[in-house]
Order: structure tokens, then C-alpha cells, then sequence
């Protein structure tokens, strides 16, 4: 991997030394996890900081508490980027699903990877799963 900034170079030896692709700070399984990991976005090579969440434990938490339109309760799939700092992206993900665990953030990752037009902002999708 190449064109890196120091703190994306520091993160991929870190992944090396440790031999995983990502690392997730959160105990396994949850409703939601913090987990960083490489990808490319705008022809570079980036550190994503995802919030990956599991939308059908908030949709089954809002139900509980009143009826809210789905779009409004805000449990539709999306990925969400905003601006970082250089080489540093926050990337938050919501899925279709009622916890994550292992399987589902690898999923996650390589739909990320592999995703041809991420763009900074809100991308809503109609039904999305892992």
C-alpha cells in the first residue's frame, strides 16, 4: 500500500505486528462496535474509524418506547462518511441486523472495500445484509 500518511503507515505496521486486518475495540457480540481498519477512498489509502450498528436492536428499542416511521426512527442501511483528518476517516455503518459479531464486521469490511462510489455524506440503501 502506497501514498499513506504517517499515522495510516503507523496503523498498517500495527496490523502487521499483530497479523490481523482489523481491529475492534468492542466485546463481541453487540448491538454496535468501534472498528478501524485500511481501505482506499479518493484513490488513497485511508484508516476508517467505523461505529458499525446493528439496526433492527434500535428499531426493537424505539418500538418499545412509541411507533416511529421507519425513516424517521433513522433504521434504514447506510454507510456514512464524514470529513477526517488527513488520511482518517470516520465511517459509520448500520445494517439490517439484530447483533454483530466477528462474521458480520469482515462482511462489513470487505462491502466497504469494495464499494466503487463512496463519497463523504449519507448513502441510504432500500434493503442492504450481510
Amino acid at each position: 500500500m502506497t501514498d499513506q500518511c504517517e499515522e495510516v503507515a503507523l496503523f498498517n505496521a500495527r496490523l502487521q505486528k499483530l497479523g490481523v486486518d482489523f481491529v475492534c475495540t468492542t466485546t463481541l457480540p453487540d448491538t454496535s462496535a468501534c472498528v478501524s481498519f485500511l481501505g482506499t477512498f479518493q484513490g488513497k489509502v485511508v484508516m476508517w474509524n467505523m461505529e458499525l450498528t446493528a439496526l433492527k436492536h434500535q428499531s426493537n428499542a424505539a418500538s418499545q418506547q412509541t411507533t416511529v416511521n421507519k425513516s424517521e426512527s433513522g433504521s434504514s442501511p447506510f454507510i456514512e462518511i464524514t470529513a477526517g483528518r488527513e488520511g482518517v476517516f470516520p465511517l459509520n455503518v448500520g445494517l439490517d441486523l439484530a447483533v454483530i459479531d466477528e462474521t458480520v464486521i469482515k462482511k462489513t469490511i470487505i462491502m466497504i472495500r469494495n464499494y466503487k462510489r463512496l463519497v463523504l455524506g449519507r448513502i441510504e440503501f432500500g434493503s442492504m445484509h450481510t
